[in-house]
């Protein structure tokens, strides 16, 4: 089977060219073309004699994801579904931020996956419910963001890797795909305007730490309490909080960015006094930012509701209270916006969800 191009090193692409009796500056013609200019054939580098397109079209793909379905929401976002080349499918969701007062676009941020499935099987998420198939390539991650603006003549400002899967499960891969998401030779999005989303795999946390270009790191957090917390997310038994802080703490230091943290609000189970005690002296631990983020049903996702823990949304009401006693703590927070609910598009909603039932992978 060809490979595609953008998954192998600049090495293997370079020792191609010199096989081929091909100059060495056809190497950036070739880089520039895929990942700044964005072409989906071979054909249409334009900057390259014909006979290397036919080596190129011989030995390698460009493109391996095509976008089998979009489903729009009333809120403006869109859900993409994605066929892979092994016909594995996988979704992204565009959410377009836009300044309410001027009705002007701020940011259109890209929800992409890293893997097809998840195998951590939180309680709040239909993603794990489907178990994990396998990680996605550097270039299948990549490849979202090319398709989604080539389907919508746009650009993609903003990346949040919060989709299908858990990233720091398949670092090696997200790292090749930030190395060149990140690379100012091709122009595509800052470093700053990137963030990894983990429920907290601790040394890989430390790893992301090192890499060249360090992006913005969400925790997906939900209970500051170990017990709660492993109730509804079962890697903090091997990772627990105190683990996982240590590693926010190097992670902080190392980059010097401000920490996000993801709190899904569930109704009389982390609103208490206790829990909110619990969470204001993690945020204090490094700058950070906690999101309050409604729960979204996931119950189309759900098969067995005996071994699912009981867990419901708390209300407007109870989330602006929580978040105005965080205030008073000083603890800076902001009750996220929730995109595309009523396309199962939304937090942790993921799941391949075709019209009303689950599509069978």
């Amino acid at each position: 089977m060809k490979r595609n191009i953008k998954d192998i090193s600049d090495v293997e692409l370079k020792e191609f060219l010199a096989d081929s009796g091909e100059p060495l500056f056809r190497f950036n013609q070739i880089q520039r073309a895929i990942f700044k200019n964005k072409v989906a054939d071979f054909s249409n580098i334009s900057t390259i004699p014909k006979p290397l397109i036919n080596k190129l079209n011989e030995n390698y793909i460009i493109k391996s994801i095509e976008i089998k379905d979009a489903h729009y929401s009333n809120d403006g976002s869109i859900k993409f579904l994605f066929s892979l080349e092994d016909n594995n499918l996988i979704e992204a969701v565009l959410m377009p931020w836009y300044d309410e007062g001027k009705g002007e676009m701020l940011r259109q941020t890209l929800c992409v996956s890293s893997q097809v499935g998840c195998g951590l099987n939180c309680s709040f998420c239909a993603t794990g419910k489907m178990g994990l198939k396998r990680n996605l390539k550097a270039s299948e991650i990549i490849e979202q963001v090319f398709a989604v603006e080539r389907y919508l003549e746009t650009k993609i400002t903003n990346l949040v890797f919060m989709g299908m899967g858990e990233p720091l499960q398949n670092f090696k891969e997200l790292r090749k795909s930030l190395e060149i998401l990140t690379n100012p030779e091709y122009e595509l999005i800052s470093r700053k305007h990137i963030t990894i989303s983990t429920v907290g795999i601790a040394p890989r946390i430390r790893d992301l730490a090192k890499i060249d270009k360090p992006t913005k790191l969400a925790i997906s957090l939900h209970s500051a309490i170990d017990k709660k917390r492993s109730q509804i997310i079962p890697l903090n038994e091997k990772y627990p909080i105190a683990d996982l802080m240590d590693a926010v703490e190097y992670y902080y230091r190392a980059t010097k960015m401000p920490i996000t943290y993801e709190y899904i609000l569930f109704d009389n189970y982390n609103n208490t006094d206790e829990d909110l005690k619990a969470l204001a002296h993690i945020a204090r631990r490094v700058p950070s930012r906690i999101n309050i983020i409604k729960f979204n049903d996931i119950g189309f996702a759900i098969q067995n509701n005996n071994d699912i823990l009981s867990l419901n949304p708390a209300n407007k009401e109870k989330m602006e209270k929580f978040a105005q006693k965080l205030r008073n703590e000083n603890i800076p927070v902001l009750i996220r916006k929730t995109y595309g609910s009523d396309i199962e598009a939304a937090c942790g909603q993921l799941a391949l969800m075709g019209g009303n039932k689950l599509i069978n992978i």
